[in-house]
């Protein structure tokens, strides 16, 4: 099993109660274990259907992928939506998810 951490800056803080650790309200952190071989998009859809506001914010269930309007970081850096959801995880990965911010 590996251990992944996923953190999450979407003001779910009041919604993710108990299982999330909520440092503040825009900020939710979560580790999970995976098995081997689990990729970004099984570990999405496994927490959106655990966890409503996910499915609602993060990762839409009836189409199998991230809502255009979030940004994922693996590992610190930004991860092209062409890859993202067949990325391998890894033990010790860290997946940052911020909502996608446009503006000028």
């Amino acid at each position: 099993m590996n251990r992944v951490t996923i953190e999450l800056w979407l003001w779910l803080g009041n919604e993710l109660k108990g299982d999330f650790e909520s440092p503040s309200e825009m900020r939710s952190i979560r580790e999970e274990e995976v098995e081997e071989g689990t990729t970004i998009r099984q570990l999405l859809n496994h927490l959106a259907r655990l966890y409503p506001p996910i499915a609602q914010k993060v990762f839409d269930l009836r189409e199998k992928k991230l809502y255009s309007s979030v940004i994922v970081n693996y590992n610190e850096q930004v991860i092209s939506p062409h890859i993202v959801h067949d990325q391998v995880l890894r033990d010790g990965d860290k997946l940052t998810i911020f909502p996608l911010y446009a503006g000028g």
